[in-house]
């Protein structure tokens, strides 16, 4: 009886052992490995915050009653001694959780990312480090892992339907289509990454490659091979760890539940090429109409080349050209402008240097000592604010944009002068800050054209919303190109990456254009709030005056309240969201990024304002007994 138990136990044993050796090889059992592995090297930070940090925790709680007098000055030392606990945590672990990250890559780079720049109370060295990832994420090895994907998708007849001159019967080699493609790729993501390559001139069957534009030069976006697991395994821990979130109280749970619902939706849809190059096909289609604003804005998008994308890689034009957000920052960094911060701290240096400029200082140069910066804090703290509410954010953007821009002509006139000077008496620096500054005419002009982008940008995207129907929602700073060459004159925009592109049905433009229409037309709260309730949102109170501030704050212009704390704790004490509408999301993700791009070139928009015409057209198509 003891040797049937045995064998049974032993039986049991095996086939438990088998069977977890199988499911650890399954798609789903890699993403419990890789949840496994985030969870086991985050609980330990986790772990020592509250083990030294927590108010809960029995070691604090031993040493504030043994170690500090039970008074107001043992309280007060007692919580100067834990900030100082906190702070060597936050430089202890900061570089830790960088690295947990950027090892697991996937959407965890992606969660650095947005952690990097969020408004929740992240200690700033947190952000900092994890600042890294939005530029120097890892990549995989070319010819290691990228290559083989690449040749295995053209060798597979699934392409795109209504390809020309699709992979064919002879199964192709990558050398006959590519002259060459970079190893090094020009861009890195949490799912995938891209590579610049050129065309060979003729098809591997021997026919000539059809392009409109003659253009061979191209880019591949290929999604890594354990994407289609990673994703919703990491998408499912994201979930877990914002839960953590809600528990420590640093986001409420609708905050939590709405930005999770809306994150997984987005990002499932990222590893569906196949849609993003139906979204592309049809933005770059539209692109060529001659009543679409691009032409007339000098906006491109690039070609997709339907016969060499697939479900797991997409072939499209390469467009040259500098991130939009390398070239502002050059430039605002000639005028010792920082563009690496929030609206807000945008904003308020935007009003210092008013300030400044009202009492006759400079806007840069050498700064004041500690002590007279100590001094001149309350003067200049209400001259800023009387400034502020006197002259509104727009004239304080505008003067800051008109001192630079002066600045700057000044800066080439005189070094056009230096270097009139005979060589034999300029002395040598006089001759270097001459060279340094010799383009600054250049950079002047070069300022103007940022309105012309913010208008170009704006113009395309409410065409995309509201004419297509389909719009790029991921119109950040890295996916718009400052074009060079491709025979368009200087200043031409490219726009690239539509993996979050967002269908609206015309029901839909409808309701949307209806909301914009009446914050661009200052319409009153009544018709604002009601606008927003046609569209589904649920709040607590269902207030009137807080849907009409909301829609304001969401599609206005930054005024002068929105600067203080104040104005947006009451915001919040009248009502609460329960539920926000979908199509809405996305259209306004789109707008705070196109708002956010503006304001860190000084411009103050008015979303409602900038895409009033093109939501004008969408309710002009109704017939007039329905609108």
């Amino acid at each position: 009886m003891l040797r049937t138990a045995v064998k049974g136990i032993a039986g049991t044993a095996v086939t438990g052992t088998a069977a977890f050796n199988v499911y650890v090889n399954t798609e789903d059992g890699k993403g419990f490995q890789r949840q496994l592995k985030f969870w086991s090297n985050l609980a330990p930070i986790i772990a020592e915050y509250y083990f030294y940090a927590s108010p809960d925790s029995p070691y604090v709680k031993c040493q504030k009653y043994f170690f500090y007098e039970k008074n107001d000055e043992g309280e007060t030392a007692h919580q100067k001694e834990q900030k100082q606990i906190v702070e060597r945590l936050h430089d202890k672990n900061a570089p830790k959780l960088l690295k947990i990250l950027a090892d697991l890559k996937g959407l965890y780079i992606k969660l650095g990312q947005v952690l990097s720049v969020t408004t929740l109370p992240l200690p700033q060295i947190y952000k900092t480090h994890l600042r890294t990832l939005q530029s120097d994420v890892p990549g995989e090895d070319y010819d290691t892992v990228i290559k083989d994907i690449i040749e295995e998708e053209l060798g597979i007849a699934n392409v795109i339907k209504g390809s020309e001159g699709g992979v064919g019967a002879s199964t192709p080699n990558i050398d006959d289509i590519f002259e060459e493609i970079e190893k090094t790729p020009c861009g890195a993501a949490s799912i995938g990454q891209a590579h610049r390559a050129k065309l060979k001139k003729t098809k591997f069957d021997g026919t000539q490659q059809k392009d409109d534009n003659n253009n061979f030069d191209v880019v591949i976006k290929v999604q890594y091979p354990q994407a289609s697991w990673q994703v919703p395994a990491d998408i499912q821990c994201i979930g877990q760890f914002l839960k953590i979130c809600v528990w420590a109280d640093i986001v409420d749970e609708t905050s939590a539940e709405l930005s999770y619902d809306e994150f997984s939706r987005q990002f499932l849809s990222e590893i569906d090429y196949l849609s993003e190059a139906a979204n592309l096909q049809a933005i770059y289609d539209s692109s060529l109409d001659v009543d679409a604003p691009y032409y007339k804005r000098n906006v491109v998008v690039p070609k997709l080349f339907t016969n060499l994308s697939t479900n797991k890689m997409i072939t499209m034009e390469y467009i040259p050209g500098p991130k939009i957000e390398d070239e502002t920052r050059r430039q605002f960094e000639l005028l010792g402008i920082k563009t690496d911060r929030s609206t807000k701290e945008i904003v308020k240096e935007a009003m210092n240097d008013v300030s400044k400029i009202a009492n006759g200082e400079e806007i840069t140069g050498v700064e004041s000592t500690q002590s007279h910066h100590n001094q001149g804090k309350s003067w200049k703290k209400t001259s800023m604010s009387i400034i502020g509410k006197a002259i509104g954010v727009d004239t304080i953007l505008f003067l800051i944009r008109t001192v630079s821009r002066v600045s700057l002509l000044a800066q080439a006139a005189t070094a056009s002068l230096i270097q009139r000077i005979p060589g034999p008496i300029l002395p040598i620096s006089w001759e270097m800050w001459a060279k340094e500054h010799q383009s600054a005419a250049a950079q002047a002009a070069r300022l103007n054209l940022t309105k012309e982008w913010v208008d170009a940008l704006f113009d395309v995207h409410g065409h995309q919303i509201f004419s297509l129907g389909c719009f790029n929602a991921d119109c950040h700073p890295g996916n718009i190109l400052v074009v060079e060459d491709m025979k368009k004159k200087n200043g031409a925009l490219g726009l690239i990456d539509f993996g979050q592109c967002k269908r609206l049905t015309h029901e839909e433009r409808l309701s949307v254009a209806k909301l914009i229409l009446s914050v661009a037309n200052k319409e009153s709260d009544e018709e604002i709030a009601n606008n927003f309730r046609r569209m589904g949102i649920k709040t607590k109170n269902d207030s009137t005056e807080f849907l009409a501030k909301f829609s304001r704050l969401l599609f206005g212009r930054f005024q002068n309240e929105h600067m203080s704390p104040s104005w947006h704790m009451e915001l919040h004490s009248m009502d609460k969201v329960l539920y926000f509408p979908k199509e809405l999301s996305m259209v306004y993700r789109t707008s705070l990024l196109l708002r956010g791009l503006a304001m860190s070139m000084q411009i103050n928009c008015s979303v409602g304002e900038q895409w009033k015409s093109h939501a004008q057209a969408v309710v002009n198509r109704q017939p007039e007994n329905v609108r």
